[in-house]
């Protein structure tokens, strides 16, 4: 018996979710069209999304302050981003995409929300399955399900499926 196979079907069903999620050609892809690692390119997407101080960020996306100032002077180099003072927190500054930085985060949105070709492939009918039962899945799991009106709307500052 094969480690897929002793797992139970939950199990076998979260390591193919799993795969699809952590799809590393769509990173790839992101990395080379950026000119920049996944993890930058994550930062930027979250800033085009809303621009937030940095101590916000490090803390939504897992990273340390320390490492956050160097990820934001990077992107600064690039004229990605901008800080600006903070309207009601002089100690803190914000973090703004510029346009060039919006239209590099679009770009990599656009990547991600690629359908990827199994998907392409399924009847009309199988996907509506699959969309009810993963709206199930999420619905069990407390989790805000994500409009699906656009590219930007996981990217509120919640989780993305995108890491």
């Amino acid at each position: 018996m094969s480690d897929a196979e002793s797992l139970d079907p939950a199990e076998r069903i979260w390591s193919l979710v799993s795969f699809l999620v952590l799809d590393d050609e769509r990173r790839r892809r992101v990395v080379d069209a950026l000119g920049m690692s996944f993890g930058r390119a994550k930062a930027l997407r979250r800033i085009a999304a809303r621009s937030m101080p940095m101590g916000e960020l490090a803390l939504l996306l897992g990273i340390e302050p320390p490492y956050m100032t160097l990820v934001v002077d990077d992107l600064e180099e690039r004229e990605l981003v901008v800080r600006m003072d903070h309207p009601t927190d002089r100690r803190a500054k914000l973090v703004v995409a510029t346009e060039q930085g919006m239209v590099m985060a679009r770009e990599a949105e656009r990547i991600l929300d690629e359908p990827l070709k199994g998907l392409l492939a399924l009847s009309s009918d199988e996907l509506a399955t699959l969309e009810d039962l993963l709206a199930k899945v999420v619905a069990g799991a407390g989790a805000v399900s994500p409009e699906v009106n656009g590219p930007t709307a996981r990217n509120n500052g919640s989780s993305s499926p995108h890491p």
